[in-house]
């Protein structure tokens, strides 16, 4: 046969036989602890190897029944392909057996079994009578019931039969997908002489090697896996849907504990303390969940405390949108099942699954299609709350899909990437419409001015993220905008200024003819008859080629960086002062301060009592001559 690897789980009311009928199919004893032997109840989870063939061995998970440890059956549920519900013949459906089926149907674990024990112990006619109520209350179960098989672990009636109809179900069932990312939600740790801390659990996704850099979450601990075993034998690699034990090194025992997770050092697993669900309330939950409703939220191995956040109350029978703010953080991926208990008395409330793992904070925004089955909507709706974008291998934690099917939605019109994110398509379309009328406008308001200046776009935009720089780009190509020196404007666009390029050559020249001496806007303008001078001037510092040292006081370029230099060659003979400079330059106090109080703005100088010294833009301890 050689099927996939198989997880069988065990539920069922405490007493009704779950651990014998393990026993009997596997020839392993499932108690192994004094106190359980004691008891005759089970505690903790156990697992045992079933072989259904020369090439396949199912791992089955024996949890406890007792109502008080229905937080272990939850663990051992995770991962789980089919489960046995194992009803006793002579008591029937009981309180945990109903609890049982909540957390199976809620976990929608695909198929299960109904197993009726200890049939030595009753008449043939009750045995019909409790098979019958048994069919009737799984008939409408969202779990995929077969049909009851009849057993006694004390004869060993029926346990063939119940292998067969294991065999079947496992011939049905899909295989993994080998592509995903790794995770394994671990259920039991501890340590080992020669090995160091050990951990166990069911792989939900992706493969796990020997060798293999790992992290184990919450907490973000890094590790190396030393060993990998199946079922007690070493094996070099494990995959999805198969129980394993892996031995960490560079991990101390007290950093891991049951509910963390275990995934591949390389994947960019988040960790989260707020999780957004799609959930159900049984009809039979004893009050509706309200706003801030504390519960129990078990997800994999994990039980953790919430708070639930959500506008109107879900009564029982009902379903809806909720933030649950969890008191510690936990792992999660988009499709995860939870499992709902209230938080006193415990009892299972309802369950659901993730449609958010790492919600945004803030307030909730509750998009359209985030609780859809459709991963491409849901993926547009997880986009619509992260304008700054997502990589593609963070969708593939927040929509629960693997990589190559991440790829091909990426590769959907609706999305677009940039860079190595992805966003929604239609930010870019927003981010153009604004750009292109804020430069409209711009132009309007400041007819004057050549154009926008490029920051003060790119600021204008901010609220877009990532789509910025494509919807600028867009503009560029398409023939709309062009950028020069700093400044985008519409093409064709000639600024209101009066004399234009020939009057803006004209003022330049003068400037950079006046050296270290230029003359005022004002005097500048009498000069040379051109009454729109400032303007002017302040399109040529918008393109970098003058400066103004004062309000009413521009110097070229090219005269300040001969100032810089005169700057250094004072500094490499001692302090730089006012005398100094003068000397050096020629330059009066008129034009000498201004400059100096700007070289202390530009950085190129710094204040130390009544002279200065080198500042860090100057960059010039010893001048070469």
């Amino acid at each position: 046969m050689g099927q996939r690897p198989m997880i069988i789980g065990m539920a069922g009311h405490i007493d009704h036989g779950k651990s014998a009928l393990v026993e009997a199919l596997t020839g392993r004893p499932m108690d192994p602890f004094a106190e359980e032997r004691r008891r005759g109840i089970t505690l903790d989870l156990h697992v045992a190897p079933l072989p259904l063939d020369e090439n396949t061995i199912a791992g089955v998970v024996d949890v406890p029944g007792h109502e008080d440890l229905v937080r272990t059956m939850v663990a051992g549920a995770a991962g789980v392909d089919l489960v046995l519900l194992v009803i006793a013949a002579d008591e029937g459906i009981m309180p945990q057996s109903r609890e049982h089926l909540a957390v199976v149907e809620q976990l929608r674990i695909p198929r299960g079994i109904p197993v009726l024990t200890k049939s030595d112990l009753v008449e043939p006619e009750w045995l019909g009578m409790v098979e019958e109520e048994v069919r009737t209350w799984l008939a409408s179960s969202p779990v995929s019931f077969e049909p009851p098989v009849v057993t006694s672990a004390r004869t060993g009636a029926g346990t063939d039969a119940l292998r067969s109809a294991i065999r079947e179900v496992a011939q049905r069932l899909p295989p993994p997908r080998a592509d995903d990312l790794a995770r394994l939600p671990i259920d039991r740790a501890f340590s080992r002489p020669g090995t160091g801390t050990v951990i166990t659990g069911t792989a939900w996704s992706g493969a796990f090697q020997a060798g293999d850099a790992v992290r184990v979450l919450p907490g973000n601990h890094a590790a190396r896996i030393r060993t990998l075993e199946r079922h007690g034998q070493p094996v070099p690699k494990a995959s999805a849907g198969e129980r394993v034990a892996c031995g960490l090194t560079g991990l101390p025992l007290d950093a891991v504990e049951r509910g963390s997770v275990l995934v591949s050092g390389s994947d960019p697993w988040q960790e989260s303390s707020a999780l957004d669900a799609a959930v159900e309330v049984l009809p039979e939950a004893p009050r509706p969940l309200r706003h801030q409703t504390r519960l129990r939220v078990h997800l994999g191995t994990a039980e953790v405390l919430a708070r639930v956040h959500l506008g109107a109350a879900i009564a029982p029978g009902s379903s809806g949108l909720v933030r649950l703010a969890l008191e510690r953080p936990l792992v999660a991926r988009g499709e995860d099942r939870i499992v709902l208990r209230s938080y006193s008395p415990v009892t299972v409330i309802g369950g659901g699954w993730i449609v958010d793992p790492c919600p945004p904070r803030g307030r909730v925004r509750w998009p359209g299609g985030l609780a859809d089955p459709d991963p491409l909507h849901r993926l547009r709706a997880l986009l619509s709350r992260r304008p700054a974008g997502a990589s593609e291998g963070e969708v593939a934690q927040l929509v629960g899909e693997p990589p190559s099917i991440v790829s091909a939605l990426c590769r959907d019109p609706s999305i677009a990437a940039v860079g190595n994110l992805v966003i929604l398509h239609r930010q870019i379309e927003e981010a153009t419409s604004v750009a292109r009328e804020a430069v409209s406008s711009f132009h309007r308001d400041h007819s004057r001015e050549d154009g926008m200046p490029l920051e003060t776009l790119r600021h204008t935009l901010r609220q877009y993220h990532v789509a910025v720089n494509p919807a600028i780009d867009w503009l560029v190509t398409q023939g709309e905008l062009e950028i020069e020196r700093g400044i985008i404007r519409r093409v064709g666009f000639r600024s209101a200024i009066q004399g234009g390029a020939e009057a803006t050559e004209r003022v330049l020249a003068l400037v950079e003819e006046a050296g270290l001496s230029p003359p005022t806007v004002s005097e500048i303008a009498v000069t040379l008859s051109i009454p729109t001078t400032a303007d002017l001037l302040r399109r040529i510092a918008a393109a970098g080629r003058v400066v103004a040292v004062e309000p009413d006081r521009y110097f070229a370029r090219r005269a300040l960086d001969e100032f810089a230099r005169a700057l250094g060659e004072v500094a490499a003979q001692g302090p730089i002062t006012p005398a100094a400079l003068r000397e050096a330059t020629g330059l009066t106090r008129k034009y000498l301060i201004p400059l100096l109080e700007w070289a202390d703005r530009s950085g190129l100088t710094r204040r130390q009592g009544d002279a200065r010294v080198p500042g860090p833009a100057l960059g010039v301890t010893k001048l070469e001559r």
